[in-house]
């Protein structure tokens, strides 16, 4: 049985959470010891170092736990197995899922075109979707902030097609074409 993603939702200010240094190091730590989420609430903890199969889950820091689950929300880390872990103070062995690290697939080129996708949620906020690259479009005052996946502000711009093509450029890639979708609009009724 395979596990649907979650809908994904992201949380106002959620992007001003992410640090790039703690998403690297998550990553890292993705590969060895590991991560699984624990429960319904999907609390997130590891495992020993150097033991990725162990049963033993130790509780993460709130910052980590944190980042685990927008690395997830953004497509960098997956949902994987279900298994038990024992969790400390716990005596029986609570139902969790491993935490895997999405595989990199051949991308586009540097200097290649993209097709670059824009969807307003909501007026002012615009989530950025490509084959290369993910990011965030979000209006302050009468420009527009550009955000990378990690929540990193690249520069402003003055429409949602300015920073789709300004995102597109920051990952060294070409805007083809950008195709924009006001979904706020169709729950406004």
């Amino acid at each position: 049985m395979s596990r649907l993603p979650k809908q994904r939702r992201e949380v106002d200010g959620q992007g001003l959470l992410f640090d790039d240094d703690t998403a690297d190091r998550v990553l890292r730590d993705a590969h060895d010891p590991g991560y699984v989420l624990v429960g319904v609430s999907e609390s997130v903890h590891t495992r020993h170092i150097g033991a990725r199969a162990a049963e033993h889950a130790i509780p993460v820091r709130p910052d980590v736990a944190t980042t685990v689950h927008q690395l997830i929300a953004a497509g960098r880390l997956l949902p994987g197995s279900r298994i038990s872990v024992t969790v400390d103070g716990r005596p029986e062995p609570e139902p969790a899922v491993t935490v895997d690290v999405a595989s990199t697939v051949a991308g586009p080129q540097p200097g290649e075109s993209v097709r670059v996708f824009v969807d307003v949620v909501r007026p002012g906020h615009g989530l950025v979707t490509a084959d290369a690259f993910t990011g965030a479009i979000v209006r302050d005052g009468s420009a527009y902030l550009v955000e990378t996946d990690t929540g990193h502000v690249i520069g402003r711009a003055r429409s949602f097609r300015a920073g789709a093509e300004r995102l597109a450029r920051h990952h060294g890639l070409r805007a083809d074409s950008v195709e924009i979708d006001h979904e706020h609009r169709d729950y406004a009724r």
